[in-house]
């Protein structure tokens, strides 16, 4: 087992979210993204989501601030469920209606797209998956591990990424992009798409184990 710094990739923009994020590149696959910001401070903090179906927004849980609204195409949008341990957020927002989006379980490997939103226009990041791991991640030290299936990736993500979809050749879903290895700006982390199927499945609002908020900020991973 060895151990990796690594830096959630939520960011702190001036600025709202974006518009017409679901525009793309002719022969990126037909996958919806968008800002997520969540207001706080002088700044709002941003992430990235991606519609699942109908008016639900799958992103990461680190960006969501206690007692606050995140935004979604400038609409207040709600959370409906949420879990700690994997990262993962689902919210409703309203008046969006997008296609449902399929999920690719078991095989992550190989070379995959990561969908992200750039001057508010949506583009694509060539990616390869190098490994599935098991990660486990605190975010602080001395806190208990949050275990979660994972994909290593070989991606260039910055600041705001945390939430993108890592897509296969057909636009299903592999992972959701959670953080980045500080000192290696060539490595990302996902969220394996089982646990967001997981998500998906929950009945309830919200999910049991989001008892509370993760720090959006700095985490510690150990990755097998």
């Amino acid at each position: 087992m060895r151990a990796a710094l690594v830096v959630a990739v939520a960011a702190v923009a001036v600025g709202g979210c974006g518009a017409g994020e679901g525009d793309g590149e002719p022969g990126a696959p037909a996958v919806q993204v968008v800002r997520v910001s969540v207001a706080g401070g002088l700044v709002p903090s941003v992430a990235t989501g991606v519609a699942v179906g109908g008016d639900r927004v799958l992103t990461v849980a680190h960006v969501l601030q206690a007692g606050r609204t995140p935004a979604v195409l400038g609409r207040r949008a709600a959370v409906l469920r949420l879990d700690r341990r994997a990262d993962l957020a689902l919210l409703r927002v309203p008046g969006l209606r997008a296609p449902r989006l399929h999920l690719r379980l078991g095989d992550g490997s190989g070379t995959v797209a990561i969908r992200v939103v750039r001057d508010g226009r949506a583009r694509t990041l060539a990616a390869t998956v190098r490994r599935r791991v098991t990660a486990r991640v605190r975010d602080a030290p001395g806190d208990a591990p949050q275990v979660r299936p994972g994909l290593e990736l070989a991606a260039a993500v910055a600041p705001g990424d945390s939430g993108a979809p890592v897509l296969d050749a057909e636009g299903r879903l592999v992972g959701i992009v959670f953080a980045r290895t500080s000192d290696r700006p060539d490595t990302a982390w996902a969220v394996d798409a089982g646990a967001a199927r997981a998500l998906l499945a929950q009945p309830s609002a919200i999910a049991a184990a989001s008892s509370s908020m993760p720090s959006p900020i700095r985490r510690s991973s150990n990755v097998a």
